[in-house]
């Protein structure tokens, strides 16, 4: 199983796992796809500050990482 440390940046995590970017962008984080926000804003910003930025629970974000394979680290 897939570990998604939720201290890591976007950046970090999608050079991991490449999916995380396709169910980022369908949890409703639509900039990650635009060219360069990677590079610039994912090096700094993890999955719970983007949540807090985009207004996401961050139930429905780990529920849908789980639902496709992750073990979730780090939401308490």
């Amino acid at each position: 199983m897939k570990e998604l440390d939720l201290s890591k940046s976007l950046f970090e995590l999608v050079t991991l796992y490449p999916e995380v970017k396709d169910l980022m962008y369908k949890l409703g984080f639509d900039a990650i796809t635009k060219p360069g926000m990677l590079q610039t804003a994912g090096r700094y910003v993890t999955i719970p500050k983007g949540a807090k930025m985009k207004h996401i629970p961050m139930e429905k974000i780990i529920e849908t990482f789980e639902a496709n394979g992750f073990t979730v680290k780090g939401a308490n």
